[in-house]
């Protein structure tokens, strides 16, 4: 199966949700790890159904158009299951500002040392964002295991360090490329 599928029953494994607001949980918060587009998200549901790991009943919507509220069937619950404890499986790496950081040389250290501030303070209000997301979702209680949000809260931590590491890196080039 593929990933986006297992990445669609995640998100369904807390409970209904229309095909818009699957679309939304895919941009935030899972988009912030793991991404895919409307248009590859909307067809895969539809095969979902076909392969009985999704059900849906139809509500009248806010225009002319129905809406399908999707949910997980004991199927799909039963595959996502076996999935979350599977192995994740190995996948190279991609990012293009390391890749540029390679070859750093080649350019100009001044545009690279902008280049690096600009990216810097983008990490900073995603990591500004965070926490405020971390101290909201503590303050509820997600930090709890036992809570059925912990997961949530967990690859929220994740992105907290992950964007403290890029903040850090990037204005540790910033200072290095001054000399």
């Amino acid at each position: 199966m593929s990933t986006l599928r297992y990445a669609l029953l995640a998100a369904l494994h807390a409970g209904p949700l229309t095909g818009y607001e699957i679309v939304q949980r895919m941009r935030r918060p899972i988009g912030y790890y793991w991404t895919a587009q409307q248009s590859q998200i909307y067809p895969e549901l539809a095969r979902m159904t076909a392969d009985g790991l999704i059900d849906h009943d139809v509500a009248a919507g806010p225009g002319p158009h129905d809406r399908k509220i999707h949910r997980l069937t004991a199927a799909g619950r039963a595959e996502l299951a076996q999935w979350l404890v599977q192995p994740p499986q190995r996948r190279p790496p991609k990012d293009e500002l390391v890749l540029k950081t390679y070859a750093l040389a080649a350019a100009d250290r001044e545009a690279m040392r902008a280049l690096y501030r600009a990216e810097a303070q983008k990490h900073r209000r995603r990591l500004d964002d965070y926490l405020a997301q971390q101290a909201q979702a503590e303050a509820q209680g997600h930090d709890d295991p036992a809570n059925p949000k912990f997961g949530a809260y967990a690859t929220l931590r994740m992105g907290v360090a992950a964007e403290r590491t890029m903040l850090d890196w990037c204005e540790w080039l910033v200072l290095r490329l001054e000399r």
